[in-house]
Parts: structure tokens; sequence; C-alpha cells
């Protein structure tokens, strides 16, 4: 059977118009998903006295995310290094839950699925208490110290038994 070749195009405009159509709808979603991801993230920047459209700008609203987290801006840079950055990003959002007034399950929430806890934390009740991050060691409750300082909750650890006074035998006494 002899199909003729004729019908075929070879110049390649078919290709290049679904490659282009494939890059106009990834285009469209990657938007769309960015004003989903600002419209959650708005919430936190109300919350926080941050304006509303810096959670729209790309790469500033991560450099502000850090700031109401307490961390410097740039958390924003090292969260980008491979493998390190997932140790980053996860003390970065630890920070943020805590500054919310969340523990660390909901970091665990924020990191598993930002999808139910951004919004949680964004439109929730939580208030916004100030930076985390800077807040770490400032005060400590009543009978705790900081760390390597004795407290004044409990007597100081004692070594060993106390050893009873030494008496000679008849009353002598040694030079």
């Amino acid at each position: 059977m002899n199909v003729p070749l004729s019908s075929y195009s070879s110049n390649g405009s078919e290709s290049a118009a679904a490659a282009g159509l494939v890059m106009l709808l990834m285009v469209i979603y990657f938007a769309v998903v960015f004003a989903i991801v600002g419209v959650l993230y708005m919430g936190m920047f109300t919350k926080a006295g941050r304006p509303a459209w810096a959670a729209f700008v790309p790469i500033y609203n991560s450099i502000k995310l850090m700031e109401i987290a307490g961390r410097p801006w740039y958390w924003f840079l090292l969260t980008l290094i491979p493998f390190a950055g997932i140790y980053f990003s996860i003390v970065a959002l630890h920070d943020l839950s805590k500054s919310f007034g969340k523990d660390a399950g909901y970091t665990v929430g924020l990191v598993l699925l930002p999808v139910v806890f951004v919004p949680m934390l964004s439109y929730g009740s939580a208030p916004y208490l100030g930076p985390a991050a800077g807040r770490q060691f400032v005060a400590y409750p009543q009978g705790y110290a900081p760390p390597f300082q004795q407290g004044y909750a409990q007597p100081p650890f004692q070594q060993g038994y106390p050893q009873p006074p030494v008496q000679q035998p008849n009353g002598q006494q040694y030079r």
C-alpha cells in the first residue's frame, strides 16, 4: 500500500503551534496558581501589618514572609540551596507558625499540607504575636533558668555524700 507523502507537512509549523499552545497553557496555569497563593498569603500579610499587595510580588513576598517570621531577609537565599534549603524552609515555617501562636504540630501541617494550613493561618482567628525568631530566648518562666545557669527553683545538686567530722581516738591531736 502506497501512502502519498504529499499530505504531510515537513516545515514543522504544526509542531511549533502545538508547543506554543502547551507553553501558553502552562503560563496560564502557573499564573492562576500564583494568584491563589497570593490570596492565601494576603491574610498573613495584613495580620502582620504589611501591605496586602506584597503577597503578589514574587521574591519580595518570600523576603517579607521571612521578616514576619523574624528571620533576616537573606534566609530567602538560604532556602534556595539544594538540600540545606529544606532545613531552612522548615525552620522558617516553624517560626512563622510560632509568630501566630501555633506550635510544632502546626508546622508539620504547614510543611505537609500547606493548601489547608496556610488559609487557616491567614484567615483564622490566630493573631499575629510578632516575630518568633527574635524572641526565642528572651525570657524564661519562673523557676527555670537559661542554659548553663543555675535556676532559683531548686537547690544546686551536691556531688556525693558529706563526710562526717573526723575525731581522733582518746582526744589525741596529730600535728
